[in-house]
């Protein structure tokens, strides 16, 4: 890594908790110093990964981050009967298919995050010059992103969709732009073979954004204690994928820049996810920045970091159901959970990931006869199991008869590969 990006890593991580200086954002004298100074302000710690990035990378993806960050505002920062139009349009006018932007949003900004994006609608033009200014590969790439994000925002607003299907439409599909961004072999066989996966870090990444926000509407709780509880339970399945979109990316990257963001985000999302409960993090925050650059340096550095990383979500997982009355089984040793993925392949779409899983789990039961009641620590093993099981079919989109049938099938295949020897079933 230069010194240059080196340089603005510490920058970014420098000015992570500061306050963002809306009045200097505003008198940026071009559209590159905008992108300079709006990058940490406007994205945090996803930002302090950017500037990780070759210099060509980092135009694309600040570019395409502003952006989803002007969308954000005309989703959010109107009223609603105009939203969908707003978005639409900002979509056209940001891609260069319409000359005329989205209205002046006059909203009032409530969080910092929304002061930004209102500066960055003001500063509309400017994004689209980022955009403008992209070679024609990173122009056509960021537009259809945009495209296909604004379409499920619009859609949201017109007619509101489920959570999961709302975050992999929008979060999922700009965790595809990346993985298209950086991936050595990048196209549509990059997409269709990653785009569930990416979808799943969609996922993951509105659960923690929700969690910073605070959102007990969305998910109908009364307090941050039901909202962490919530907000956790939903983690283990879409973990699962994010897990695998890492361990597929890390061959296929060949900047070590890349990599390094990759790891980082990884790291910092975790520690994020396992302080809402007490868990301990994969590293001290003083260590990640360093992890991050060694995980990227080598494989055998890059399976520590996910080994820790995955040690830290099954610790967040058990946390959370010792400290839930209805879910724990008393003080037992937490059995693994994510790290019992670490050595197997794992497939790149859900069924089969979560299935395996499952199964993995089951596996590890003891295989002597039961004579009695299982242990504490094989009960826990099964409670996450059948969350597993569950997560499967919540999946399965409403009617779809023959996506139920394949993942019964998928099912009985797994039970089969099981020795029926012993205790296990």
């Amino acid at each position: 890594m230069t010194a240059g990006r080196l340089g603005s890593v510490v920058y970014g991580l420098r000015h992570l908790r500061r306050a963002p200086d809306l009045d200097t954002l505003r008198a940026a004298g071009s559209p590159e110093e905008l992108a300079r100074l709006a990058l940490i302000p406007a994205a945090r710690n996803l930002g302090v990964a950017v500037s990780f990035l070759s210099a060509g990378h980092r135009a694309e993806a600040t570019a395409a981050l502003l952006a989803c960050r002007v969308l954000d505002a005309y989703e959010d920062l109107i009223d609603r009967p105009l939203a969908s139009s707003a978005v639409r349009t900002a979509v056209g006018y940001l891609n260069g298919d319409v000359d005329t932007p989205p209205p002046l949003l006059h909203a009032v900004a409530v969080r910092d995050s929304e002061a930004v994006d209102l500066v960055l609608a003001e500063r509309i033009r400017d994004v689209r010059a980022l955009l403008a200014a992209l070679p024609a590969e990173g122009r056509e790439r960021v537009g259809r992103m945009l495209v296909d994000v604004g379409e499920v925002m619009a859609r949201n607003l017109e007619s509101p969709l489920s959570r999961t299907a709302y975050s992999e439409g929008v979060l999922g599909r700009v965790v595809l732009h990346a993985c298209t961004l950086v991936a050595e072999d990048a196209g549509a066989e990059v997409e269709a073979e990653l785009g569930e996966l990416a979808g799943c870090v969609g996922v993951t990444a509105q659960l923690a954004n929700d969690l910073r926000d605070n959102e007990l509407e969305i998910y109908g709780v009364a307090d941050r204690a039901e909202l962490t509880r919530a907000v956790m339970l939903r983690l283990l399945a879409p973990a699962l994928g994010c897990f695998a979109l890492l361990a597929r990316m890390r061959p296929r990257t060949p900047s070590a820049g890349a990599r390094a963001a990759m790891a980082y985000m990884a790291i910092t999302t975790t520690a994020f996810l396992c302080g809402t409960v007490d868990a301990p993090a994969p590293y001290p925050r003083r260590l990640r920045l360093g992890a991050s650059m060694l995980a990227a340096c080598s494989p055998r550095y890059w399976a520590t970091m996910q080994r820790r990383v995955l040690g830290s979500v099954d610790a967040a997982i058990h946390q959370l159901l010792e400290s839930s009355p209805d879910l724990a089984a008393g003080t037992i040793e937490a059995p693994d959970v994510l790290t019992l993925t670490d050595s197997r392949p794992l497939a790149t779409t859900m069924a089969p990931l979560v299935v395996d899983t499952t199964f993995a789990l089951v596996r590890a039961l003891p295989e002597a006869p039961l004579t009695g009641e299982l242990a504490g620590t094989e009960v826990r093993r099964m409670m996450v199991a059948d969350h597993l099981a569950f997560a499967a079919l919540e999946r399965i989109p409403p009617r779809d008869a023959d996506a139920m049938q394949a993942l019964a099938m998928r099912f009985q295949l797994a039970a089969l590969d099981v020795p029926t020897k012993g205790g296990r079933l």
